[in-house]
């Protein structure tokens, strides 16, 4: 069975803790949709500064004068990818913006992450669940399961 993993990069928004867990550290309304949508199943945010880190890991917090280059993300990105609890992980890149994330997706190929994206949470909540269906961001956040769609 696959391992799939929700990922996307971080945000410059951030509270003023030192060290928590993703949902304590970005404030950006989008990351914190995200957090909140997978928040039962797990998710990943591609950090500047420590490369993937998971959600339910504490993780420092930092400035964005800390965040490094790209080249630098991507020697990280080589040296986790040789992690064998991050190498059975296929990641879904939540890339609302193409545009301007293009960019990570092809960065977590080429440090040697499976990586796919998808344009909405319902789609990666599609991926995740194996349904050819697409259930409302509502539906997956409901406590009752009773709503997702079949295949």
């Amino acid at each position: 069975m696959i391992a799939y993993m929700p990922i996307r990069v971080c945000s410059g928004r951030k509270s003023g803790v030192k060290a928590g867990f993703l949902a304590e550290i970005y404030t950006e309304h989008m990351l914190q949709a995200f957090f909140k949508a997978f928040d039962r199943h797990g998710y990943a945010v591609l950090s500047r500064k420590l490369g993937i880190c998971l959600s339910g890991e504490k993780h420092e917090n930092y400035g964005d004068w800390e965040e490094k280059g790209d080249e630098q993300i991507l020697a990280m990105l080589r040296e986790q990818a040789r992690n064998p609890a991050l190498k059975d992980f296929t990641f879904i890149y939540w890339n609302h913006r193409p545009l301007t994330h293009a960019k990570w997706v092809r960065m977590l190929a080429e440090a040697g992450f499976h990586v796919i994206e998808r344009r909405t949470l319902a789609e990666i909540r599609a991926v995740i669940t194996g349904s050819g269906s697409q259930p409302t961001l509502d539906a997956w956040a409901s406590p009752d399961r009773s709503q997702e769609a079949t295949p």
